[in-house]
């Protein structure tokens, strides 16, 4: 990678992912990490991310002192999936003339809403010369990126059709709120109603899909349904008591002059059990066209999402920094 200053930017459970990940990478230094939480404030590194060891880079904040102090290459953005939080710290980073690889969700393929936000950032990029890219296993990869390559030798395509089954314990607070862990089934409803609650990026990926395979979908339709525990959960993050939500099945299906093209489900959840769930962990497709294609991609990368989610931010940055 040659040698890299690196600064990350929210030290929580995927921050803290893509600090240990970057130990074993020659070349990768962290110089800097901004986080706002005050119970982090002030702390090495190393010790936060769990590494063991010290790394002699304290966690500070504002981030304007950071970016201004300390001389870095490139940030690793991970705090928010929701780009009206992100652009103005994205924004922040770029005076600086500094690149970006952030893991914020509505930003990998931005729908409408969200357009004018995402041509700003770019004008801001290429005004000073840095680059900005968004990243992830989903969106990213699993349900956009993989069917859109596996799409190759197919001589057209009519509909897809993707089921992911993914277990949402490693996530952190951030992600927690999203899925409305431990809420009650009436605050889960009144969430879906205010647009906070669910996996955020799920239309996104059906919009890229649509867009790269030609299916050209007029109209997405969106819904979210509350997962509800018969016994108590834990992960590192949260405790759910019985009769609370543990996770949610969300699908997106989209429509091609009222024909549909796209059918999309996600079910996330936490601490799963195979015989009380009924939930078999794993990622599938079906391309259909001619030929069909049929991807199965089995457990691994669903209950290590978030190893995977740092992964593919960490990965990302020698293509970012070839970029023209």
């Amino acid at each position: 990678m040659g040698d890299l200053r690196i600064i990350v930017y929210g030290v929580g459970a995927m921050g803290s992912n893509m600090v240990r990940m970057l130990q074993s990478i020659k070349g990768c230094r962290v110089v800097g990490a901004i986080d706002w939480d005050e119970k982090k404030i002030g702390r090495d590194l190393g010790d936060l991310a769990g590494l063991g060891k010290r790394l002699g880079v304290k966690v500070a904040y504002p981030p304007a002192e950071v970016l201004g102090r300390v001389k870095a290459d490139i940030v690793l953005h991970a705090t928010t999936a929701f780009l009206d939080q992100a652009a103005g710290q994205i924004s922040g980073v770029l005076e600086h003339g500094i690149n970006v690889v952030t893991i914020c969700q509505e930003l990998f393929f931005p729908l409408p809403k969200n357009s004018a936000r995402a041509k700003r950032i770019d004008a801001q990029a290429v005004g000073t010369g840095a680059r900005v890219t968004s990243v992830g296993i989903n969106p990213g990869f699993i349900m956009d990126i993989v069917p859109i390559l596996c799409s190759t030798p197919c001589w057209e395509v009519g509909s897809v059709l993707v089921r992911r089954n993914v277990d949402f314990s490693p996530y952190g607070p951030d992600e927690m709120r999203h899925i409305g862990a431990n809420l009650t089934e009436r605050e889960f409803r009144k969430g879906v109603r205010q647009g906070t609650i669910g996996h955020i990026g799920l239309l996104e990926t059906a919009a890229m899909v649509s867009h790269c395979l030609g299916l050209e979908a007029d109209e997405l339709r969106q819904t979210k349904e509350p997962i509800l525990t018969v016994k108590t959960r834990q992960t590192p993050y949260v405790s759910i008591a019985p009769g609370r939500v543990c996770g949610f099945k969300q699908n997106v299906v989209g429509f091609s002059r009222g024909e549909k093209t796209l059918d999309f489900q996600m079910v996330g959840i936490l601490s799963p059990d195979r015989q009380v769930d009924g939930i078999e962990l794993g990622d599938y497709a079906r391309i259909n066209g001619v030929p069909n294609v049929d991807i199965v991609i089995r457990e691994e990368i669903s209950q290590k999402g978030g190893l995977g989610t740092a992964a593919v931010a960490v990965n990302i940055i020698p293509r970012l920094m070839a970029a023209p």
